[in-house]
């Protein structure tokens, strides 16, 4: 798959660190730049699906450098950082066409999903080739790589057309991290991406080929468990809660449901597992429940 390209133009040194650590733990292939012209001549040369710029930087500051990104390329999505304080600087930088802004101190989380959507604006308004990386783009996470919430409903009231009117069944896992927030504040949100990527590698080896991950929340997942009733679902479940305990710095609370027993339309079978999820984390976490 080809790479995506993302241009980041930051003068100091220690916040262009943290921001090409975020960026590449994305799956995103970062390029650098310290000064404005230094990263425009970069753009005349390299494909950029985004540009995440600082505002405030000698010589050419952000707002000039929008303007001169534009000219290169029009459809390029630009993102521009400040701080709190200087908001009204980044809302001047969109009325010049910037896409959007990320703020100081940098939360990864915000600079993800501001740099997903930029990403996806800039395939959107690209050529029929690239409009295909976009529908992929769309219906990906990009931090796991597993399928996001935005295609779950699809998927799942697909797969609920297809089976309403025999007697197959499948199943619905959804597993969330206990004590995630305490993980990040402790560790750093780096560390928590790097632990949301490794919980998806446990669920991918836990299950066959034909099941689906999606990311549902922050730090919850629902796993698709094609051609599994209450009993085979409950067995994956624990085996997934097991891997997890003897391989990871930490547990996984599991809600388990089953079509059609459960829910015969999505929004109730999604529902019923949401309860069941809640129900083991009340009840202590590291659990799996059903209702």
């Amino acid at each position: 798959m080809e790479p995506i390209n993302v241009l980041v133009i930051e003068d100091k040194k220690g916040d262009l660190v943290s921001l090409e650590k975020i960026l590449k733990a994305s799956g995103y292939k970062v390029w650098s730049a310290s000064r404005g012209g230094e990263g425009i001549k970069l753009a005349k040369s390299v494909s950029f699906a985004a540009v995440i710029t600082e505002l405030h930087m000698p010589r050419m500051n952000g707002i000039d450098i929008t303007r001169a990104l534009l000219r290169v390329n029009p459809q390029i999505s630009i993102v521009v950082i400040t701080a709190y304080t200087f908001i009204s600087s980044a809302i001047e930088a969109m009325q010049e066409g910037a896409y959007g802004y990320v703020t100081k101190p940098f939360n990864s989380s915000e600079i993800r999903i501001v740099l997903e959507r930029a990403v996806e604006r800039f395939y959107l308004l690209s050529s029929d080739k690239k409009k295909e990386r976009f529908a992929e783009l769309s219906v990906k996470d990009s931090l796991t790589g597993v399928y996001n919430r935005r295609f779950l409903k699809m998927y799942v009231a697909n797969r609920i057309s297809l089976v309403e009117r025999t007697t197959e069944r499948f199943s619905l896992l959804m597993a969330d991290i206990d004590y995630f927030k305490k993980y990040n504040d402790t560790k750093g949100h780096l560390a928590g991406d790097q632990l949301l990527k490794r919980m998806c590698e446990v669920f991918r080896e836990s299950i066959r080929q034909e099941d689906v991950i999606f990311r549902y929340g922050g730090e919850e997942f629902i796993i698709f468990l094609a051609h599994t009733d209450k009993e085979g679902a409950i067995l994956v479940a624990e085996r997934i809660r097991t891997v997890v305990n003897l391989y990871m710095p930490t547990t996984v609370s599991i809600g388990v449901g089953t079509f059609p027993d459960d829910g015969a339309e999505f929004e109730k079978l999604v529902a019923k597992v949401d309860k069941a999820l809640y129900k083991a984390k009340e009840s202590g976490r590291n659990k799996v429940c059903i209702v």
